[in-house]
């Protein structure tokens, strides 16, 4: 059975977005699905960090790579504070995608699209297509939409416009796949009147070789001849100015910044290392002996506020940051650590939705986590796994006493062998496979 497969987000273009689509297309061949994958060719995404070419799709998948069009001065318009409404991806790749569309409909025998989104303009396109080819639409939604809340929207009525976008990419959908409970009560609870049937929960996975799994793990304490290193891979989606739009009163904004609205407030600052960050500086002052035992290595992206934090925080000669390396090299990386740091950003007064695509990497390791998580989706995979050492991110002090258990060897996880085993992508995949197979052959 073949399916049209559209996806902004595709190797080699290297962001977290693109990893989710493209291991899907690797392994829905094992369920007798053939996707055919429509996706910008590399030249379109100017500016974005490129990988490897794919590999491993011969034979398993059709990929036709398109041009988009450039932006113009109409984009920038669009852009500008008041009248960015939503991304401008969809709108320059429309004649592109539907002429492909079209194409690949006269040459295979399609039973179904997918949509894989953000970036979230493309939503629409994916209705449009399957209406004019006739067929079931999937809608695969990596994160969440309309409450996806880094900083405030423009205003209220910009809130309503996306929301509506939203509403009526969820009403088309046939089947709509989403990477955690949080976000299908986020959703059913923000659109009623799309069945709650049609929502389906389809985490991320992990595509490494299964791990062994202990039936316990107790690492040996840190020496000064085998130090103990925690590592970090991936971007944090925080900058203080956009956090500052989000707590700040109004009358303290500037005039423009006034009708500034938020459903809710998300505080992104706890998804950044500042939590860890704060129970560092309390293992320094408790026991100097253990920290100088510690390395900590950040790799990813190093924006200007992330050199400021380390500084504000006195470990400029205890964090190290490698910046971006490529998809393969991040897996070595995490492989080289002890422990693995992750964090989450934290809904006020709510549940936080989203599970970091890093985290399944991480279990794949089979190695203690230190979870900086506050309560939601994420806290509770982690649980799940019983790879997590929790450490609350407002109670520095308590932070510190779980890593010095973790340095002095006192700490013993009990991993769940069927938890971590039913997170390899095949599996998933399976469960996405079958939903696609749900909608294509009624």
């Amino acid at each position: 059975m073949k399916v049209l497969f559209i996806t902004h987000q595709f190797p080699p273009l290297n962001i977290g977005g693109s990893h989710r689509p493209f291991k899907f297309v690797k392994h829905l061949h094992r369920s007798g699905i053939t996707p055919v994958v429509i996706t910008p060719e590399a030249a379109a995404h100017r500016g974005a960090a490129l990988d490897k070419e794919v590999a491993g799709l011969e034979g398993h998948a059709v990929i036709i790579r398109t041009a988009v069009d450039p932006p113009t001065w109409m984009d920038r318009i669009r852009g500008s504070y008041y009248l960015n409404t939503l991304d401008p991806e969809g709108r320059r790749w429309r004649r592109h995608l539907l002429a492909a569309a079209e194409q690949a409909a006269r040459d295979h025998d399609l039973k179904a699209v997918i949509i894989s989104i953000p970036p979230f303009s493309t939503g629409a396109l994916g209705v449009e297509v399957a209406r004019r080819l006739k067929l079931p639409l999937l809608v695969d939604l990596r994160d969440a939409w309309s409450l996806w809340l880094i900083t405030p929207y423009v205003s209220r009525l910009h809130f309503l416009w996306r929301k509506a976008h939203e509403r009526r990419v969820l009403r088309a959908a046939d089947a709509i796949t989403v990477t955690s409970p949080q976000t299908i009560a986020d959703l059913q609870a923000l659109h009623p009147m799309v069945p709650a049937e049609r929502f389906h929960l389809v985490t991320n996975g992990y595509d490494q070789p299964p791990p062994v799994v202990p039936d316990r793990i107790q690492l040996p304490p840190a020496t000064p001849q085998r130090p103990f290193t925690i590592g970090y891979v991936g971007s944090f989606y925080y900058t203080p100015y956009q956090r500052d739009l989000m707590f700040k009163p109004w009358w303290r904004k500037k005039p423009w910044q006034w009708p500034q609205y938020a459903p809710r407030r998300e505080d992104w600052r706890y998804r950044s290392p500042w939590a860890f960050f704060s129970a560092l500086q309390e293992l320094r002052r408790r026991r100097p002996d253990l920290y100088e035992l510690l390395n900590v290595e950040l790799v990813g992206d190093v924006p200007g506020w992330l050199t400021d934090m380390v500084k504000e925080h006195g470990l400029e000669g205890k964090v190290k940051l490698h910046g971006r390396v490529d998809h393969d090299a991040s897996i070595r990386f995490q492989a080289s650590c002890d422990a693995l740091l992750i964090t989450s950003s934290k809904v006020v007064g709510g549940r936080d939705y989203s599970i970091a695509g890093k985290t399944f990497e991480y279990v794949a390791q089979a190695k203690p986590m230190l979870a900086f998580v506050c309560e939601g989706a994420q806290r509770d995979l982690l649980a799940r796994t019983g790879l997590s050492i929790a450490c609350p991110p407002d109670d520095p002090a308590a932070a510190a006493e779980r890593i010095i258990e973790l340095l002095e060897g006192r700490c013993v996880l009990k991993p769940d062998r069927a938890v971590i085993q039913d997170l390899h992508i095949e599996r998933v995949t399976g469960r996405f496979a079958r939903i696609v197979q749900r909608i294509a052959l009624p």
